[in-house]
């Protein structure tokens, strides 16, 4: 993706604190930030030995409740516990409740309050009307799982929520115009809570039936605001990923995919990555545990909602092209030092990056002069499905140049859904915008000649 450095990451709610009989006061302006303390000591505190508990579970009927950190939570004569301190103050309580990747309690008076930055802020149920009430809440999620629709083969990079064209062109406009190529997918950006709603609400509604919206959220790490400034650790990626993505499993219902993280191997933090990046040694080791932390909590979040599996996770944030060794450490438990057995990142789909100027997928070289099939070796190693999230044409391309590449990939990968068992693209992008002239449109939506060229391939593969 080309526009991380022009993100405004979150975008935070200041909200008024009140103090009640069973809950309690304390500071914080995000309204859907999550007690993640990255300080709690691991004998305390330890999402491997405390995974976090489905979204639903409460007190009563359960006995504790595991929390996205690791911490283990109780009730004891009306108080709250967390890692077996008072968490805040509380009395009263009637109901302890993890829902969404967040903790709530009811106490005797029906007052709902929220557990955010280690104090509770006055709230509401947050679950449906037909699940809410007096009655407490199972240990599974009230609501039966949705129908998904299928994932669109063809598709297109857009980003509503960095403004500019993409909101000044109506989207019914928009959809039209993906229908009218032939590319019905649509993978949307998410950098925050308050972006999750726009999409739900708004882009989703907007276009309509005809086109099928894939989210990718990025929780990025050092986002969290409960970090205070400091350095993620992977515990507190963890926690931060999977409340996000836990939030967006309530908003986001029943779409066939979802996508997880974008480019973390590109990341600035990292060491740039070495060689060709197919081995898991070319990548930077002081921060692997901080992508794998994000990785495992966006699917466990996501998974805590979602519990029949309704839709398939996109959760492997690679750049693509040969950086083979980001999923091979990711997806076995490996770091770049060589070593072993650590948490192993989950995915339904593996997804690339891939533009022109790295050419054929099938045939293609590294910069040591090794030739790689990429879909090959993405498929023998993991006989997953595989989605190019993100597939386009470099600006430097000539029109003939970016013709010609169109004429032959898009007729190539139609036919690796067979051979490798690829399901999907998105086209990057739709419109031109200030992050370069990759679009399928100008930045005015006039047509460019590459429109034409898209959707005759597209057509001729029907």
């Amino acid at each position: 993706m080309k526009l991380r450095s022009l993100l405004n990451h979150s975008i935070y709610l200041v909200v008024p604190i009140f103090a009640a009989c069973g809950g309690g006061s304390g500071g914080g302006s995000d309204p859907t930030s999550v007690a993640a303390n990255a300080v709690d000591p691991v004998s305390v505190v330890n999402v491997l030995k405390h995974p976090a508990s489905v979204s639903g579970t409460a007190i009563p009927p359960s006995t504790s409740i595991n929390d996205s950190s690791g911490a283990v939570w109780s009730v004891k004569s009306g108080v709250v516990y967390r890692a077996g301190v008072k968490a805040g103050f509380t009395m009263n309580v009637t109901l302890l409740l993890w829902y969404a990747g967040k903790m709530y309690q009811e106490n005797v008076n029906n007052q709902w309050w929220v557990w955010q930055n280690s104090n509770w802020v006055a709230s509401a149920d947050p679950r449906p009307a037909s699940s809410s009430g007096s009655t407490p809440a199972s240990s599974t999620p009230a609501t039966p799982p949705a129908t998904s629709a299928a994932i669109p083969f063809f598709g297109v990079n857009e980003h509503y929520n960095y403004g500019g064209i993409y909101t000044s062109i109506p989207l019914a406009t928009q959809a039209a115009t993906l229908v009218d190529l032939g590319m019905p997918g649509n993978r949307q950006d998410i950098h925050g809570y308050d972006q999750i709603d726009t999409v739900a609400n708004t882009v989703i509604p907007g276009m309509g039936s005809n086109v099928t919206i894939m989210p990718m959220i990025d929780a990025y790490p050092w986002d969290d605001p409960s970090l205070n400034g400091q350095t993620p650790t992977e515990a507190s990626a963890y926690a931060y990923a999977y409340s996000m993505a836990a939030y967006a499993a309530t908003k986001f219902k029943g779409v066939p995919a979802v996508e997880f993280g974008n480019e973390y191997d590109l990341d600035s933090h990292n060491q740039p990555v070495a060689n060709d990046g197919a081995n898991v040694s070319d990548y930077d080791n002081n921060y692997w545990p901080i992508w794998r932390g994000a990785l495992r909590g966006y699917y466990d979040g996501w998974r805590s909602v979602d519990t029949a599996g309704t839709t398939k996770i996109i959760n492997t944030a690679s750049s693509g092209f040969l950086h083979l060794g980001w999923y091979k450490g990711m997806l076995t438990g490996t770091q770049p030092d060589g070593s072993t057995g650590h948490p192993v990142v989950k995915t339904d789909i593996i997804q690339l990056h891939w533009y022109s100027d790295g050419g054929d997928p099938e045939n293609t070289w590294g910069v040591t002069g090794t030739n790689y099939n990429v879909l090959k070796s993405l498929h023998d190693a993991y006989n997953l499905p595989i989605m190019f999230t993100e597939i386009g044409v470099n600006t430097d391309f000539t029109t003939a140049q970016a013709q010609t590449y169109i004429n032959k990939t898009i007729p190539e990968l139609v036919a690796a859904k067979a051979t490798y068992n690829v399901i999907g693209l998105n086209w990057y992008e739709l419109y031109d915008d200030p992050t370069g002239q990759y679009g399928i449109l100008t930045s005015s939506a006039a047509q460019k000649p590459i429109y034409a060229t898209l959707k005759a391939a597209i057509a001729a593969t029907k």
